[in-house]
């Protein structure tokens, strides 16, 4: 199962059409479940918090570090911060640390962005067209 962890909320309406529609997808492959919360209690079997300075991967990277984690933790969950991003006390629990970009982003696409990102990551383990 993945778990994601978000602090905030998505207020626009095309951002949760999107994720909505990443979600449903994904689905496909595996339960996903989206939380929003005020703060992060969430327990987890691996943890991935993304953090500016993070590790950065390729979708292809990715994709085989996703799946290498599904294979050995029943609950892998990742952890998007607010605009002010995580305290480091909570960075020290994550298991992984995880950029998007070198570049900032609001946190609302950081959200569609990863959904997208997990999509496309089961698209190259199942061998489906989607990546190009």
């Amino acid at each position: 199962m993945i778990k994601i962890v978000c602090i905030g909320k998505l207020k626009e309406k095309f951002y949760r059409g999107a994720e909505e529609a990443y979600k449903r997808r994904i689905e496909k492959f595996i339960k996903i479940e989206i939380k929003e919360v005020k703060e992060i209690k969430e327990g987890c079997d691996f943890s991935i918090f993304l953090d500016e300075k993070g590790k950065e991967m390729d979708s292809e990277s990715f994709a085989k570090f996703l799946g290498d984690a599904i294979l050995k933790y029943k609950n892998v969950c990742f952890f998007i911060g607010s605009w002010k991003g995580f305290e480091e006390e909570a960075k020290e629990k994550a298991d992984f640390l995880l950029s998007l970009s070198k570049m900032t982003f609001p946190y609302q696409l950081c959200r569609i962005i990863l959904l997208e990102q997990i999509y496309r990551a089961f698209t190259i383990m199942k061998g489906i067209s989607y990546h190009k």
